[in-house]
């Protein structure tokens, strides 16, 4: 089952709030107003300015006093909210509780102010380096938590020399792997021959690995990075009919009034897509947001059931809030809260108050989802992704594969998926919006931090060439 994989835009805080902001309209309603705790407030000037303010930097200084408290009010909210909080307890070294006291007592200590480094960025660190999360911690800075060495996995390969046997070779003689991403792969050459790839998952800094197979060394070499892909938002959703072929791309899964125009678009156009043999998506570099479309697309070109993954969500405290909050989010983020248009989105939301309270509680899913389509698709899909495939931009991809049995193609993906439908919640004293999963998804091989696994690589070379280059290929897949 789909709602969405939010993963929240950019935060905040350039300077230390003074006492006389903190004191300024909170960024929550009164929970008897709508049922919940942690709905946003829209007129609240805490919450549009954590939206829309620059980044900070490592050594941003920031109210000591104000983040303490702001990290008291994490703690607790973390505690009904937070998908990971289960496995975090269940740590074996690693006490949440205690660390969560120590940290805030640490950062009221400091004097004044404290550097964002210390602050925030080292403490969510530590907590990422327990538990395998990329979507948890500061709003607009994931991407750079995500690159630092202790925790960025990469993929470290070798083409297969004759003869070599998987069983032979031991993937804890590669630094920093993990273990259960070794394999062999099918590689799609340029000739659209296909070769065998010994690829491994890896943090650590270093273009080079060995890994030892028996008697033998190999030496294995990283993928190398790309340049993020650009794009206006008219343009997040392109169809190009080539003949039988059918090229779908779309670069995120939210965005402004425009964006999000073009996705409901791309759900529209589901019958013009039915018409072809084969169709490619296109989903390098899409970083996310609500891959529902990618399920109402489906409910219009699959019958009958198939399974995604099972996943539990964490209901209670903030459940009634989320689908409130990401539209406060982003109008907040698009400069528009005060408009017409947005007011009467959030009345339609609004009417639905006051929702009866919850406990807070895991309710499981088992991911099954039934199509309805009148006239299925029979033809092929291929879907294309990379590392920058994120969040939503991978759930989609691998809902495509799920359902038609569709393969993934290039490289795997960027491994936001295991702690999902990630909101933001801004902390109420230094307006800094903070990113928490509340559903964990559940899946047959690793995926956080590691990605998915593709079914066929492209070389590096070839990740960034238009589709229209690699269709002789990929019109060969099966």
């Amino acid at each position: 089952m789909s709602l969405p994989l939010l993963v929240g835009a950019l935060l905040t805080a350039a300077a230390p709030h003074t006492p006389e902001a903190s004191a300024s309209r909170g960024p929550y309603l009164d929970q008897r107003t709508t049922g919940a705790a942690y709905c946003y407030d829209p007129e609240s000037p805490v919450l549009s300015e954590a939206f829309r303010r620059p980044k900070p930097t490592p050594e941003t200084r920031v109210d000591g006093a104000a983040l303490a408290e702001d990290v008291r009010f994490l703690h607790q909210l973390l505690r009904t909210t937070y998908s990971g909080w289960p496995e975090l307890l269940a740590h074996r070294t690693f006490d949440p509780d205690a660390f969560f006291t120590d940290w805030s007592a640490k950062v009221a200590a400091s004097g004044p102010t404290v550097s964002f480094q210390d602050g925030v960025l080292a403490p969510t660190l530590a907590i990422r380096e327990a538990l395998t999360d990329n979507h948890f911690g500061p709003s607009g800075l994931l991407s750079l938590l995500r690159e630092d060495p202790r925790l960025a996995f990469r993929e470290y390969q070798a083409d297969a020399p004759p003869g070599l046997k998987l069983e032979s070779c031991d993937a804890n003689t590669v630094t920093g792997a993990q273990g259960d991403t070794l394999r062999w792969a099918p590689v799609l050459k340029p000739d659209g021959s296909r070769g065998q790839r010994l690829t491994v998952s890896a943090r650590g800094a270093g273009d080079a690995r060995t890994l030892r197979c028996g008697d033998t060394s190999l030496p294995l070499q990283v993928r190398p990075p790309r340049p993020a892909r650009q794009f206006a938002p008219k343009d997040i959703y392109t169809y190009e009919p080539k003949g039988d072929v059918g090229i779908i791309t779309i670069r995120r899964f939210s965005g402004p009034p425009e964006a999000e125009a073009g996705l409901r678009r791309f759900v529209a156009d589901a019958p013009k897509h039915r018409k072809h043999k084969l169709l490619v998506f296109d989903l390098r570099g899409n970083s996310g947001g609500d891959d529902g479309y990618v399920y109402e697309w489906l409910d219009a070109m699959v019958r009958g059931p198939w399974f995604s993954s099972g996943e539990v969500w964490m209901h209670g405290a903030f459940y009634p809030c989320f689908e409130w909050n990401s539209r406060v989010q982003r109008q907040a983020m698009d400069g528009r809260l005060d408009t017409p248009e947005a007011k009467a989105e959030r009345e339609a939301l609004r009417a639905k108050w006051p929702a009866t309270p919850e406990p807070s509680r895991p309710v499981f899913d088992s991911g099954r989802v039934e199509g309805h389509a009148k006239t299925p698709f029979t033809g092929r899909i291929v879907v294309l992704v990379d590392r920058d495939s994120a969040s939503s931009g991978e759930s989609g991809a691998y809902a495509l594969h799920q359902a038609t049995g569709a393969p993934m193609v290039g490289e795997r993906t960027g491994g936001f998926l295991t702690y999902g439908n990630a909101p933001s919640f801004v902390l109420p004293r230094t307006g800094f919006a903070w990113v928490v999963p509340t559903k964990r998804n559940y899946f047959a091989e690793p995926v956080e931090g590691v990605g998915h696994a593709v079914q066929v690589y492209l070389d590096a070379e070839d990740m960034a060439r238009p589709v229209a280059e690699l269709l002789p290929r990929l019109r060969k897949l099966p």
